[in-house]
């Protein structure tokens, strides 16, 4: 196209994505855009974690699609796109599903190996007590996933292949027998709480908000760690927070918080037995590059007029 498309990048993005966009449409932001004087031109929005709806629409008459950097879109009002005929794609999979079940692994061995304690004792001049300390495995544990779609499987082949981890699901959207075919025990959510190490990977949505709370924690054995590299708002934080002070579990990896960035007083702060990182799981080269490439691709078809393969409102067309 001559013109292609005005697109406002509303947070950072890869600049292998960039350069790609800009090759064939004018790119508003990510610094400066909502002054951008050609902001009620912009006809695709490219997002990652800002929340958007109505009141960013309405200035943006000749919106025709909202694009998401990763998966999960809790943070875009898709009711309000689709009342105005605007489309919502996101890019899940590829580089950024490696990249989160990296992460959510690698919580899961700090925890296991207390390598926050550790390094304390290192830098504290503690070293002599290392004879005290009897780390826990990862090998042969058995590792319940909430949730099985592309980064639950991932992490699944990581433990399972890597560590010998006898690999359990929930996934309410998926049949028995489908999960058995990946060559994963089917559980129900009771049943899966009582495994040594439980990740969390589903979406945030109404139906998954404060699906793990006091009820389901209480069901976790007191050595038993949690992991969340999903969404906040997943697992109740006051409920976590009491199950972590009470030592009725064995701690938790956290990468979500339901308030970002979390407040500076935020009681999981102050316990020992957490190891928290600032939404970061997918953070990876590979991860960014790719889903900002997969942004671009998706762009590309939304502006030759296809629809594009991640639609995930069809009703707005």
């Amino acid at each position: 196209m001559s013109t292609g498309e005005v697109v406002c990048v509303i947070d950072p993005i890869h600049p292998a994505g960039m350069e790609q966009i800009g090759a064939d449409h004018q790119i508003i932001g990510p610094e400066g855009w909502a002054e951008d004087p050609r902001l009620e031109t912009t006809s695709v929005i490219v997002i990652r974690t800002t929340e958007i709806g109505e009141e960013l629409f309405a200035r943006m008459p000749g919106l025709k699609a909202v694009v998401k950097h990763g998966a999960g879109v809790d943070n875009i009002d898709i009711a309000a796109a689709t009342a105005r005929g605007v489309i919502v794609a996101n890019t899940p999979g590829g580089n950024n599903s490696t990249a989160v079940a990296e992460g959510a692994v690698s919580l899961m061995l700090a925890l296991r190996r207390q390598l926050r304690d550790m390094d304390a004792m290192v830098r504290d001049g503690r070293f002599e007590e290392r004879w005290k300390i009897r780390l826990g495995d990862l090998t042969g544990s058995r590792v319940g996933l909430i949730g099985f779609g592309r980064i639950a499987r991932c992490v699944a082949t990581i433990c399972g292949a890597g560590f010998g981890c006898e690999i359990s699901a929930y996934d309410p959207f998926l049949s028995d027998d489908a999960i058995r075919e990946a060559g994963v025990k089917p559980l129900s959510l009771a049943e899966l709480m009582g495994c040594d190490v439980i990740s969390i990977h589903v979406p945030l949505s109404e139906d998954t908000r404060d699906l793990i709370g006091a009820e389901q924690l209480a069901l976790m054995r007191s050595d038993a760690i949690i992991v969340n590299c999903s969404r906040g708002g997943i697992v109740n934080e006051p409920a976590l927070i009491a199950a972590l002070t009470s030592n009725s579990i064995g701690g938790a990896g956290i990468d979500v918080f339901t308030q970002e960035p979390p407040p500076t007083d935020h009681p999981l702060f102050a316990l020992p037995n957490v190891i928290l990182s600032p939404h970061v799981a997918g953070v990876t080269e590979a991860g960014m590059k790719g889903m900002a490439l997969h942004v671009a691709q998706v762009i590309e078809t939304i502006s030759t007029g296809e629809k594009p393969a991640t639609l995930l409102n069809p009703e707005a067309c």
